[in-house]
């Protein structure tokens, strides 16, 4: 999501400079893999086949930037809100952060009880990296996540300081956890979501009705045989009840 919207803000270039990536790392990725998405939309003007090149940067600041452009976060005048200018009243208690909120911090090591200053500056740091630099220090890790870790960051401290409006002092109020009470915990949606994803995509089968006239057809015998069989059972009845009487 974070590429596209980085792309549509050039379109008539076929570079794409991605602050939050490692600098020196590259890659090419055509338009119908950027676009492979229900979270963007692709402009009329691309081809699906054309080929983008994407370029690091390695800049906190732009990346920052950014990421915080992918969330819509404008509050009229003397108003407290979130996301889409809805009311938020300031935070306050304690929180939990689990999931991909969990994991995205805990590679770099800061779902501990460090400051807000000192996760910034970690972010900082890791995100103004060459791609050299972190695939040395972390050799067996996957390319794809050693790629996104500083946009993952970056897009989680936007989240919970410029949308849920953490600050310095609320901030040790998060506990970033993967368990409670010895239980892993998730997002109820993304589980539900996840188990959908198990049901066969086969069509299912057809189940093929009778006509209107078949049905009356078939009431219609279902109701004379019906009537055939209370006349049978009625006659068998008489029958048995005149045979006794000549006994008689």
């Amino acid at each position: 999501m974070l590429v596209a919207s980085l792309h549509q803000g050039n379109l008539s270039s076929q570079h794409i400079s991605h602050p939050c990536y490692p600098s020196e790392y590259q890659e090419n990725v055509t338009t119908a893999e950027l676009y492979n998405s229900p979270c963007v939309h692709a402009p009329n003007t691309s081809s699906p086949a054309q080929v983008l090149t994407v370029t690091g940067t390695g800049d906190p600041v732009a990346c920052s930037i950014a990421v915080q452009k992918l969330f819509n976060i404008s509050c009229g005048a003397n108003r407290t809100c979130g996301f889409n200018g809805v009311y938020q009243p300031p935070v306050r208690g304690q929180f939990f952060a689990f999931s991909g909120l969990y994991y995205n911090l805990h590679f770099l090591n800061l779902t501990g009880v460090q400051s807000l200053s000192t996760v910034n500056a970690s972010i900082w740091q890791f995100c103004n990296s060459s791609w050299e630099k972190v695939r040395k220090e972390f050799p067996t890790m996957n390319r794809t996540h050693l790629r996104d870790t500083c946009a993952a960051s970056t897009y989680t401290l936007s989240l919970l300081l410029q949308g849920y409006k953490f600050n310095d002092t609320t901030w040790p109020n998060i506990h970033f956890v993967q368990q409670v009470a010895n239980v892993d915990v998730g997002w109820t949606l993304g589980y539900m979501l996840n188990l959908t994803n198990m049901i066969p995509s086969e069509t299912p089968q057809r189940v093929i009705g009778l006509q209107r006239s078949n049905w009356i057809a078939a009431t219609v015998l279902l109701a004379v045989m019906l009537i055939l069989i209370f006349c049978l059972l009625t006659v068998t009845c008489c029958q048995k009840n005149l045979s006794g009487y000549e006994r008689v």
